[in-house]
């Protein structure tokens, strides 16, 4: 015998003499050690194909697949199939646990023979080994690594998947028979896969971890908000209607547009409440040179009008169905409210839109809806005088918004937070270095607003909302 063969035999011949078995037995205790170790590792293989296939970006490994990618297409093969692929690693991962058991129990029973110490003792060891390397490791590697690990185990899965397709075909039929029982006993109310609220989750998350920019944040946001947005809230108040009577002469509604930077105007009969069309100003410039006479009735478009409870999404499909810019925002009664054009809609998405001729004023900007970004530093008397109101308390009406907003909280607000002044919510919009730079306020009641002083303008100097 060589040399190698006289260590390995002295090495067995000491080992067996320590745990007292014969080096037949020895030999065989090393196997089925070994076994136990790749039952161990197979089970974490199935625990973290599992994990990983749960938490990886759906999205992403798509569009790998699309392009070509092997391993993404097998990848998206399981997902959709997840329900199987389930319940084969279920299969594939309790095989792999119960057979590292049942040997640890025999590595155990000829090395130290059968007692109740020694199954205790087993049954702890085996228990540890496998929720530490068949479990919580390799699951917690698949949570970093899903994508990863998801693209690597792919063809794995479904080899498994074929394989044991009879006993995953049998689970299924019972699972989904115990849970239509269930079902008539306890009734489910089936919920979407994802809610608004946990959207709006994932969008901050994306933007915390860089992949979208604050911008981009926002206006996904916008297009969430978007179709529960209504007319009412975006449109221009009544008092604020730049109109034309259907009186004047031609001469005089040509000095209101020369005043004014719109496109369109309404014109009404009498009053507001009486509109019978919109005033394509080019349209009337262009008819006004060739004919100082020309009957201003004859250009009018038809008036369009829109409930304030309308949502503003429908709203622009219709309008655009219509090729209708301007419209009248009338309550049941037909009294006008006042009006909306599809500018409104899309500042909801993206913004303020100023033009070249507005003059940009941001200590105070109207947002459409009675709603108005003011720099807190203005103080509340300047700040009612421009929207129309008048302060709740003629005492606090020199002080700045500012000042009032830290007695109100007691400490410097945070971005959303908000209080009620009178017919005035006041909601922090910016915070900057533990600095208020905007806040946010809503006239709560029109109705009760008085008629709109001189100096109370929008950010081009012209009554706002008609374009």
């Amino acid at each position: 015998m060589d040399t190698d063969g006289n260590i390995r035999s002295l090495v067995f011949s000491r080992a067996s003499a320590i745990l007292a078995v014969s080096p037949q037995q020895l030999q065989s205790v090393l196997g089925l050690t070994l076994l136990f170790i790749f039952f161990v590792i197979a089970g974490g293989f199935f625990g973290a194909a599992e994990s990983g296939f749960s938490a990886m970006n759906k999205i992403r490994i798509k569009a790998k697949a699309d392009d070509g990618n092997r391993r993404a297409k097998r990848a998206m093969y399981v997902e959709n199939r997840f329900d199987n692929a389930l319940t084969t690693l279920l299969i594939a991962d309790n095989i792999a646990h119960i057979a590292a058991a049942a040997i640890a129990t025999v590595i155990a029973t000829r090395l130290f023979g059968g007692g109740r110490t020694v199954e205790l003792l087993t049954t702890i060891i085996t228990t540890f080994a496998v929720f530490l390397f068949s479990e919580m490791i390799p699951k917690s590697f698949a949570n970093d690594r899903s994508e990863t690990m998801a693209l690597a185990s792919g063809g794995i899965v479904i080899f498994f998947m074929r394989l044991f397709y009879p006993l995953v075909w049998f689970f299924s039929l019972l699972s989904n028979g115990f849970s239509r029982l269930m079902e008539k006993i306890v009734k489910v109310d089936k919920a979407p896969s994802i809610t608004e609220d946990e959207l709006y989750d994932i969008i901050d998350t994306i933007e915390e971890e860089g992949v979208v920019n604050e911008e981009q944040s926002d206006l996904l946001k916008s297009a969430l908000d978007f179709s529960e947005t209504y007319a009412k809230d975006v449109m221009t108040m009544r008092a604020d209607i730049c109109a034309v009577d259907a009186g004047l002469s031609n001469s005089e509604i040509l000095e209101i547009i020369k005043q004014t930077t719109h496109s369109r105007l309404p014109v009404y009969e009498g009053d507001l409440d009486h509109i019978i069309g919109t005033l394509p100003i080019r349209s009337f410039i262009r008819e006004y040179r060739k004919n100082a006479d020309v009957d201003v009735r004859s250009l009018l478009i038809p008036p369009f009008c829109v409930n304030p409870d309308a949502k503003i999404d429908d709203l622009l499909s219709e309008m655009r169905q219509y090729k209708c810019y301007l419209a009248m925002v009338a309550d049941a009664d037909g009294h006008t409210l006042g009006l909306i054009t599809i500018e409104d809609f899309l500042e909801e998405l993206v913004g303020e839109i100023w033009d070249e001729d507005d003059v940009v004023d941001k200590n105070f900007v109207k947002l459409g809806g009675n709603r108005f970004r003011v720099n807190p530093r203005l103080t509340l008397g300047e700040i009612c005088n421009r929207i129309g109101t008048r302060p709740i308390d003629a005492r606090m009406s020199a002080r700045p918004l500012l000042s009032i907003l830290l007695e109100h909280f007691g400490h410097i607000p945070e971005e959303e937070e908000f209080f009620t002044l009178g017919d005035l919510e006041i909601t922090v919009e910016t915070v900057e270095d533990n600095r208020v730079t905007a806040v946010d306020i809503h006239l709560l009641s029109p109705e009760t607003t008085p008629e709109e002083p001189a100096n109370a303008t929008s950010p081009d100097g012209s009554a706002p909302g008609t374009l």
